[in-house]
Parts: structure tokens; C-alpha cells; sequence
């Protein structure tokens, strides 16, 4: 039960009889009289305000990305005859942030209402929602009841993929970018499906479905094609290195945004996809997956992991990515590389990755260090500063440089540019098939 504004004003118009008592000795009276009367229509309120049980709340949203507003849309049933005025207050988790107040409704008996307000995602997770917190009161009551209602929702907060120039990309990128050859259907040959169609006399009785055919009351075959596809391995680093901020998010945030956006650029293309995250052990592992099926492992994956504050262990994850991938791949490695003394894990294993697969080392760099490395400085101190920037910028690029002389291909990206510059290198490599 809490009070409304309306019954203070009346407490508040009700406090002149109190100063009476000092003039009058029967002025108490009259004070207790009109706080019992108060009291009484208080009681009369409390009583007719329908219980949480006339109210039923059902919950939409769509999918929620890291930093993306997402509607929260929240509707509200009457299920008694009286008209009620309610105010819904959501509790939501830490990790979930809400931009804008709930309105308060108005509803007639038995009537329906539906609001949205928006919400900001502040990590990525996986977050339940268990309850709302709903004030109802009649029009005009002193009192007004507060309940929690139960609204259990499940959130998984996906990665980023839905900036604006990605986006741009995407729309721009059609079968007219590279000549895709269509497979060719090969009855009983090949490794993938491709079809099924019904069973013709002399054909191979190995390629019957025994399953479909039961289901259909005749002969069905499966028709399989030949792989034309590529195969891409995307190793995503989380170890200490890649927490590291570039701007509102950490370098592994951006790396797994320009996963998700290249996986459905080469689902598109036919290709396999396997997507892996590590630190100092394999953190989550999707297997090589072509078609349809490949975007919603791929977001389910990398919806939880978590960078690390461990060093990344390359010479154990790299031996075991290596060991189930079965095809040659476009083997993609998303770390940060800082001098040549730093990355010597990273640089064996790359290069012993490389005499099977063709390796890519993608890294980000950071803006504010390249412009003190090219700032020019006004005092002693802004001169040490471009001194130690460009240290770091020498000491990556010798690093890189000696991943190239063995044959490793390499990218650096600014976090805004990352995604399509991946994309394209990506669709250089396919058009030129070095693979």
C-alpha cells in the first residue's frame, strides 16, 4: 500500500485543525475525526484497487547487439471491470541499460494497452529478466498497490554487426563482385547435399533415403555435389592484449563484429565457416559449417565468451585448431602484436600453421597513437610522446614485416574500418584463389 499525492494534500489541508487544538479544547477532536475519515476512504481505496491478478503482462523484443538500442515492447491486459491508472517500472539486470521512462496507462475494464521503450545493451551475455514492478490506484484515490508481477524473459546479447558503412558494404556486395560458380550435381558422388529427387530404375541404390522414402510412400534419393567452396578458420584472440579499449569497446569486441559480418559475407559465397575464440585454452569452437545454419552458431558462440586478463597461450590453441580442420583453410588469426620479442609464440605458430593453411594476422590499430606519432609536438613532454609512439609503431610494423617474409599474409585496421577492410582482403584472396 503506498499513499498518492492526493491523500498528502489532504493531510497537508487537514493540518489547521492540529493548531485549533491549542485555541480549542475540543479542537483535537475535530483533528482525529477528520484523520479517521481519512483513514476510512484510505481503507474503501485499498479495498476496491484490483489485485495483481487483473493484470496480465506479456513481453516482445527482437534480437539485442551490443550498443544497439532495442525496443522492449511490454503488454498490458485489464482483466477486471474496473478502470484502473497503473505505472510500470521494468527491473532490469546490470547489464542492460533503459533508456526512457515507461508512460503510465490508462485502461477501462477488460481494455488493452502495448508501449515499448527503448534498450541499450551494455555487455554482451546472457541476462533473465524476472519481474516487473506495477503500481495500480483508481482515478482520484488516496492509496495505490504496488505488486511485483512475474515476466520471466531470457536476453542474449549478440555482437555488434549493424554499423552503418557495414551495412553499406553488404548492399554492395553482389554475384557481380567475383564469378561464383554454381555445383554441379553429381548423383552419388561428392560429400554435400545438394537435393533430393525420386528414384529412377538403375540408379545407385546406396544414395536411396531410406527415412524420406518411408515418410513419402516411394523411393526417394539424396543428390549429393562436389565441394567448390573454400574453408575459413577466424581464431579470435581473448587473451589480456585484446582488452584493451580502442574508443567505447575493446579490441575483441571490434574482432568479433568483423566475424559475425564476414561469416555472413562468406555464407553468401558457399563457404565453410569455422569461428574459434582463446586465451591461455580454447574458449568456444564452431566446427567448419556451411548454408544457412552457419550465422546463428556463429552469434550463439561468441554471445558469451569473455575476454581474459591471462596471457594467450598460441602454442597450445593453435595445434589444436589446426587438428580439426581437416581441408586447407584461410586460416584467420584476430590478435594484437606489439614488437618481434612479444610475438615470438605467435610468430612460430603462424608460420608452422602456414605450411598447411594460408595464414592471415589481422590486427587493429589505434588511432590516438598514430596521431602523436604524426602530431608535431610543442614541448619537451608531447616530444617524448611522439618518441615512444613511434617506437611502438616501428617495433609492430618490424613484427609484421618478418610475418610477411615467412609467407604470412597480414592486415592492419583502424576499429572503424576493420570490417570492410576484412571483407575485402577476404574477397581478394577468393577472387584470386590463393587459396
Amino acid at each position: 500500500m503506498v499513499p498518492t499525492i492526493r491523500l498528502v494534500r489532504f493531510i497537508a489541508l487537514g493540518s489547521p485543525l492540529w493548531l485549533l487544538s491549542f485555541i480549542f479544547t475540543a479542537g483535537w477532536a475535530a483533528a482525529v475525526v477528520y484523520l479517521l475519515v481519512l483513514g476510512a476512504v484510505c481503507f474503501l481505496d485499498y479495498r476496491s484497487i484490483p489485485d495483481a491478478s487483473a493484470l496480465e503482462i506479456k513481453r516482445d523484443f527482437g534480437r539485442f547487439a551490443l550498443g544497439r538500442m532495442t525496443d522492449m515492447r511490454i503488454l498490458l491486459k485489464n482483466r477486471s471491470k474496473q478502470f484502473i491508472e497503473l505505472s510500470v517500472r521494468d527491473e532490469l539486470p546490470s547489464g542492460l541499460e533503459q533508456l526512457a521512462s515507461i508512460p503510465e496507462a490508462h485502461l477501462p475494464g477488460s481494455g488493452e494497452c502495448e508501449f515499448a521503450y527503448p534498450i541499450r545493451p551494455l555487455r554482451r551475455g546472457h541476462y533473465r529478466i524476472e519481474s516487473v514492478a506495477v503500481r495500480i490506484r483508481r482515478p482520484g484515490a488516496f492509496i495505490e498497490k504496488q505488486f511485483r508481477i512475474s515476466t520471466p524473459a531470457d536476453i542474449r546479447v549478440y555482437p555488434r554487426f549493424s554499423t552503418a558503412d557495414e551495412y553499406h558494404l553488404l548492399a554492395r556486395i553482389s554475384q557481380r563482385d567475383e564469378d561464383v560458380r554454381r555445383p554441379r550435381r553429381v548423383h552419388g558422388r561428392g560429400t554435400d547435399f545438394e537435393s533430393l529427387s525420386n528414384y529412377y530404375p538403375g540408379e545407385d541404390l546406396r544414395m536411396i533415403d531410406w527415412k524420406i522414402s518411408a515418410k513419402r510412400g516411394h523411393l526417394i534419393t539424396r543428390n549429393l555435389q562436389t565441394e567448390r567452396g573454400q574453408q575459413i578458420s577466424i581464431m579470435i584472440d581473448g587473451g589480456r592484449l585484446m582488452a584493451l579499449k580502442i574508443g567505447e569497446y575493446s579490441r575483441f569486441e571490434h574482432a568479433l563484429n568483423a566475424t559475425v559480418m564476414l561469416s555472413y559475407v562468406a555464407q553468401k559465397r558457399g563457404d565453410a565457416i569455422a569461428v574459434s575464440t582463446f586465451s591461455d585454452r580454447v574458449e568456444s569452437f564452431v566446427p567448419p559449417t556451411r548454408g544457412i545454419g552457419i550465422m546463428p552458431r556463429v552469434l550463439e558462440s561468441l554471445s558469451t565468451v569473455q575476454v581474459k586478463q591471462v596471457e594467450s597461450d598460441y602454442w597450445q590453441v593453435v595445434g589444436q585448431v589446426m587438428d580439426k580442420l581437416k581441408r586447407r583453410s584461410l586460416l584467420i588469426m584476430m590478435t594484437d602484436v606489439l614488437d618481434s620479442a612479444g610475438s615470438t609464440g605467435l610468430l612460430v605458430n603462424l608460420t608452422r600453421a602456414a605450411s598447411r593453411h594460408l595464414v592471415l594476422c589481422v590486427v587493429l590499430t589505434e588511432p590516438k597513437i598514430a596521431a602523436i606519432a604524426d602530431s608535431e609536438p610543442d614541448t619537451i613532454q608531447q616530444t617524448y610522446l611522439k618518441a615512444a609512439a613511434a617506437h611502438l609503431m616501428l617495433q609492430r610494423q618490424l613484427a609484421l614485416q618478418k610475418m610477411r617474409s615467412r609467407g604470412i599474409l597480414t592486415l592492419e585496421a583502424s576499429p572503424n574500418k576493420l570490417t570492410v577492410q576484412l571483407i575485402r582482403r577476404y574477397l581478394e584472396i577468393r577472387r584470386a584463389n590463393l587459396q
